[in-house]
């Protein structure tokens, strides 16, 4: 197998609206990326992927793009992008952006001729989109074709009177589905993504990579996923862009694909494969759901943790890719809680169960990609109205919770337990008012906790989150982590995490207590041969004894 660039990639994923404000309107932009480069550097970190900088209406915060050629005014100038690419590769970095394949916003030119029967170009651009005249009803009453219900809740279908028909937004509604089975539009999507390439990008994590192609018989369903995911065909198109554009120009392309297969996972991203590199998968994000919650259903109805679920969706993506590909490490992204406020404590436990995630998931072989704010501990969000939430999908399933019959109280708690809004609040950089972000009213309100969790507090203390990741990173690089071998002991046990690592010069042991109460268990073997390298909570006197959270790192060389 030859060597890629990214082979050793350590990469760190920035929510660009809320990372860094540099020119003091609150709202994070390109430049304030810049400053916090040597930062970056500082963590370890040698490739970022930057959330949408396009030009957009903000409808669902960038991932609606009104001009692929065009960056946001709210973050800058295509010049401030350049900045960031240069500065980057001055410091060793690889830039990777999103890429928005699926769908346009629905201000993007485009579609506003699609949708317009009196524009010159109707014609030309109305087959970019997904179209369908509708059913009738028994009352001879016009219809959507299917009950399919949006990954935002509500129906896919939107009516447009002007043409008399509806189009298909497996979204936001402002979001349109583009049509992939129109070779003219996919020409003009690769044009655009060559002009970011020849721009100097080093790659992209491609967004709701697995979408691309839905059914067009609309068989009637309610959800009706199956319909729009995953469909055979859209691997046809990953390979298009990946023959004549991703491989030819040596690019790291990670792909968004949830519920793969093994086959298919290779298919994705195997060393062989001609579609991407990595592959995003959600497997172990959201165990601990409570099935029985009809109120604030699905991924909103917060139970308790399944370990042993967890721990074997890691066993099983890393041997699926193990000498075949590599697979990606992350706890969570802008799409989920945050990981201490998830998988945590972040009330009674917070540095603690910070740590002990940190240890459980960073000593796996594999491509880790680590979440701004992650590092320092950032909480989910404190709020206490509805407004001050910014998500689309908020206020959709707020209503369906109403609906449903849940109180406002606990449609709120579902919100703050959940809500991708979590993993959207400001930087917390220092412990002034806004944590150093902005000196104006962010776009999102920061969370209180600002003054006791923050970069600056947090570099002053040897033992602090920020620091241990440090460690843990520096430790991935000099062990070649990446390539190492793991093996998971006690699978199945409900409380504990324990794993054995072969690294390069020597083994490790992580030992971890992921659960907020005391216990005694029985140790994988005689530690007596073991240094221990990195803990959580002070050394005591009894190996077999574990406190809420305690983590522990042993070591010994080969």
């Amino acid at each position: 197998m030859e060597k890629k660039w990214w082979h050793d990639a350590i990469i760190y994923q920035i929510y660009l609206r809320s990372f860094q404000d540099a020119n003091q309107d609150g709202i994070g932009d390109l430049q304030g990326i810049i400053r916090r480069l040597d930062y970056l550097k500082s963590l370890n970190i040698n490739t970022i992927w930057i959330s949408p900088h396009y030009d957009s209406p903000m409808d669902d915060n960038g991932y609606d793009v009104r001009d692929f050629y065009k960056v946001s005014p709210d973050y800058g100038t295509i010049d401030d992008f350049k900045d960031v690419l240069a500065a980057a590769h001055e410091r060793d970095m690889k830039v990777l952006v999103d890429l928005v394949l699926n769908h346009t916003s629905d201000e993007h030119p485009w579609f506003l001729a699609a949708k317009d029967p009196d524009h010159p170009e109707h014609e030309h651009y109305h087959d970019f989109y997904i179209w369908h005249d509708g059913i009738l009803d028994k009352n001879s009453k016009k219809k959507p074709p299917t009950r399919w219900i949006s990954w935002f809740g509500g129906p896919v279908w939107q009516y447009v009177p002007a043409l008399d028909q509806y189009y298909l937004h497996i979204f936001s509604k402002k979001m349109p589905d583009l049509n992939w089975r129109n070779t003219t539009m996919r020409e003009e999507l690769k044009k655009m993504i060559a002009w970011w390439i020849e721009l100097g990008v080093d790659g992209f994590r491609v967004d709701a990579s697995n979408h691309l192609e839905k059914n067009w018989e609309f068989p009637d369903a309610k959800p009706g996923y199956e319909h729009f995911s995953s469909l055979p065909k859209h691997h046809e198109y990953l390979k298009e862009l990946a023959r004549e554009l991703f491989i030819p120009n040596d690019l790291l392309v990670i792909g968004e694909a949830g519920g793969a297969t093994r086959k298919e996972a290779l298919q994705y991203a195997g060393f062989d494969s001609e579609e991407f590199n990595l592959l995003i998968q959600f497997e172990h994000c959201w165990a601990d759901t409570d099935d029985q919650n009809v109120l604030t259903p699905g991924k909103w109805a917060k139970g308790i943790i399944d370990l042993p679920k967890i721990k074997h969706s890691f066993a099983k993506w890393i041997e699926i890719f193990k000498n075949r590909g590599y697979h990606t490490l992350y706890w969570h992204n802008h799409d989920q809680p945050r990981v201490v406020s998830h998988y945590g404590n972040d009330k009674h436990h917070h540095e603690r169960s910070a740590k002990m995630l940190a240890y459980t998931l960073y000593l796996l072989p594999g491509i880790p990609i680590i979440y701004y704010g992650e590092e320092i501990g950032m909480t989910n969000v404190d709020y206490t109205e509805l407004d001050q939430f910014r998500d689309v999908e908020v206020f959709t399933e707020y209503n369906n919770f109403i609906r449903n019959g849940a109180s406002h109280n606990l449609a709120m708690q579902a919100l703050k337990d959940r809500c991708r809004d979590n993993a959207r609040t400001p930087m917390q950089w220092d412990p002034t008012p806004n944590g150093g972000f902005s000196a104006h009213q962010p776009w999102i309100d920061t969370n209180r906790n600002t003054k006791a969790i923050n970069v600056t507090t947090q570099e002053k203390d040897d033992t602090s989150i920020l620091n241990t990741y440090r460690k843990l990173l520096s430790l991935r690089k000099s062990e070649d982590i990446a390539n190492a071998e793991v093996t998971f002991i006690d699978i199945d046990n409900p409380r504990t995490f324990f794993v054995k690592i072969a690294a390069k010069t020597h083994d490790y042991l992580v030992l971890a207590n992921f659960k907020g109460e005391t216990i005694h268990v029985d140790l994988p073997e005689d530690l007596t041969a073991w240094q221990l390298y990195l803990h959580n909570t002070e050394p005591h006197h009894h190996p077999q004894h574990f406190e809420p959270y305690e983590a522990r790192i042993y070591r010994k060389a080969k």
